[in-house]
């Protein structure tokens, strides 16, 4: 046997392509959602060409209550991209779910009303 002969070992190729985004995912999205911000909506949609996308929408549309947040997988990478006040933008890709629900956490938590302050009350 030659130096670096790898006899009969075949390294299949690498054509497996990630699962899309699907059900499951749309429901960790959704309890995550419903513990920061009850009152938003989150839905599975598709595409023209049947891409999966999951839409985070607040409970009115209006930009003043929030941005609509979309997550969607581009190969190995997952996409989080906002629209608000009529601006498209990327926010990040992850190659983990967990940093995807990590990241709308606090892209959620930004949306939160702050609460109120207890006022001094001294006699």
């Amino acid at each position: 046997m030659w130096i670096g002969q790898t006899g009969d070992r075949r390294i299949p190729p690498a054509t497996s392509r990630p699962e899309p985004l699907g059900p499951g995912e749309c429901e960790q999205l959704a309890a995550l959602v419903a513990e920061l911000a009850p009152d938003w909506s989150v839905e599975l949609r598709h595409d023209v060409l049947g891409c999966p996308t999951i839409v985070i929408l607040p409970d009115d549309l209006d930009d003043a209550n929030g941005p609509v947040l979309f997550v969607h997988r581009e190969g190995s990478a997952f996409h989080l991209e906002e629209l608000r006040w009529s601006t498209y933008r990327k926010l990040d890709e992850y190659r983990a779910w967990a940093e995807v629900l990590r990241a709308v956490r606090i892209r959620l938590a930004w949306e939160a009303p702050f609460p109120t302050t207890l006022t001094d009350q001294r006699c």
